[in-house]
């Protein structure tokens, strides 16, 4: 090819139309979608911790007791029952008072025994079967109401109370769960006709109660036994071990506690202790902390605290 003739090719070339630049998509239409977000509704408000005093007619008596409730009762499930019992002579607001188990996160019913006093004590104006039958009407009265855990529900009692807490084990078994003794009075007809369900019992006595001696002894023109025979009739139906383990836990509470039982037993020898609620608000001995009774009570039913 001549020089001219490459000169105008190339010239040619150069002076081409460039090509069209490749078409831009058109930009997506977009949709704004406003989305309404329900709040969530607020939490129902519990209702607050009360106190109250009750009757109900029990086979045409009317009886009473004081119903201590802790907040969220009524919205709670699944909720611990204790029952408590006075001593003879004693109320329930005074062993209320005293023993401060309304620090306990359960119901506490404190219940009011005819004359002050529990049956099967030689004292009593009503027969086992007049209390029991009170205890029962209790007992289904609140279960209707709350939302009672039927696996949790306790016995207490203080004196002639503990006694009576004691004789509740023996002919309820199938209703409760354990059982607290507070310098209880053991009169024979306690354990007459008892079961032989095992129940799990918690006891506490001073070994210088001067009302109901700790060795046993005799009132009312009745015999009552004394602690250690209790608690080994106590450990024998609960199918313990012979001998308990033994903690000496200060200088002046001796812990005896019973290993493979088929339902536990703890019994709480207090040296020099009297006949009080163990470091209740009228102990005034020193023999034990504060509260402890009824710390060891909570910590032993499984009952946490308010």
């Amino acid at each position: 090819m001549t020089t001219l003739a490459f000169l105008t090719l190339a010239l040619t070339a150069c002076t081409q139309t460039p090509s069209e630049p490749a078409a831009q998509p058109e930009p997506l239409e977009t949709t704004t979608v406003t989305m309404t977000v329900e709040p969530e509704a607020s939490p129902e408000k519990l209702s607050p911790a009360t106190v109250e005093e009750r009757t109900l007619d029990v086979d045409g008596t009317q009886r009473g007791y004081i119903l201590s409730l802790p907040e969220g009762a009524h919205q709670r499930h699944k909720l611990p029952l204790i029952m408590v019992f006075h001593g003879y002579k004693e109320d329930a607001a005074a062993l209320r008072k005293n023993s401060g188990m309304d620090r306990a996160d359960a119901i506490v019913a404190y219940l009011k025994g005819v004359d002050k006093a529990w049956a099967p004590a030689p004292y009593a104006k009503t027969t086992g079967a007049e209390d029991l039958a009170f205890v029962d009407a209790v007992r289904e009265q609140l279960a209707g109401e709350f939302s009672v855990d039927r696996a949790r529900v306790f016995a207490s009692g203080m004196s002639n109370g503990g006694g009576f807490a004691a004789f509740v084990g023996c002919q309820r078994p199938q209703d409760f769960t354990a059982v607290a003794t507070v310098s209880g009075a053991f009169y024979q007809h306690v354990s007459e006709g008892c079961s032989t369900i095992p129940m799990k019992h918690i006891d506490f006595h001073g070994t210088a109660d001067t009302v109901i001696e700790y060795a046993g002894g005799e009132r009312h023109a009745t015999v009552y036994d004394s602690t250690e025979e209790m608690v080994s009739e106590a450990a024998e139906r609960n199918r313990c071990a012979a001998e308990p383990e033994v903690t000496q836990l200060t200088s002046r509470i001796l812990e005896q506690r019973w290993l493979d039982c088929d339902a536990g037993m703890e019994h709480y020898r207090i040296e020099g202790g009297p006949h009080v609620w163990p470091g209740g608000e009228l102990d005034k001995s020193g023999t034990v902390p504060s509260g402890f009774a009824t710390r060891r009570q909570l910590e032993f039913f499984g009952v946490g605290e308010r």
